[in-house]
């Protein structure tokens, strides 16, 4: 008789990641000096801060994100200056229902650098529509090569990504 799978339980599961995610950290912080970095609840809290927030309905649509207060440890800067780039389309800013500000992950590299050219990105999206949830969207959705646009934006394809933010905003607008 054939043995049949078995799933492990989800607790089990979520348990062997954190371990592979612990062991994989002491391996890598070995090779460190990490007293210079001030107290470790203090180097927890921005590691913490770099990770991105997963698993809301919306996720599926425009990906993992992060919270204003994430964001600000993360990077370093202070929420006014968040703000203000948010302001400007410097960064992709979203509201969410319960008014909470919210910042696609996709937006920024691992050293936490913004995806190049994204204020002229969103500057021709907001010719089509005012949404930015239309614009994260947009932004995360691939294309029939299965690259997203802000991949080809990271990559420095701004002129195929402007043509097609074009086309679609005349179409939104119904241009």
């Amino acid at each position: 008789m054939p043995h049949a799978l078995v799933q492990k339980p989800i607790d089990q599961t979520r348990n062997d990641y954190r371990k592979s995610l612990v062991d994989s950290l002491n391996n890598r912080l070995a090779k460190h000096d990490l007293s210079l970095l001030g107290p470790p609840e203090a180097l927890v809290d921005r590691m913490i801060a770099a990770l991105p927030v997963a698993g809301a309905a919306w996720s599926s649509a425009v990906g993992p994100v992060y919270t204003s207060q994430g964001l600000q440890k993360w990077l370093g800067v202070s929420r006014q200056a968040i703000s203000q780039k948010a302001k400007c389309w410097d960064l992709l800013r979203l509201e969410t229902a319960d008014g909470e500000f919210v910042f696609p992950s996709f937006q920024f590299n691992d050293s936490g650098q913004r995806l190049p050219r994204l204020k002229d990105v969103l500057c021709e999206l907001a010719k089509g529509t005012e949404d930015a949830w239309v614009w994260a969207a947009w932004l995360n959705a691939p294309d029939k090569d299965g690259i997203t646009h802000a991949a080809k934006l990271r990559r420095g394809d701004w002129e195929s990504v402007r043509d097609l933010a074009c086309e679609d905003a005349a179409a939104w607008s119904g241009q």
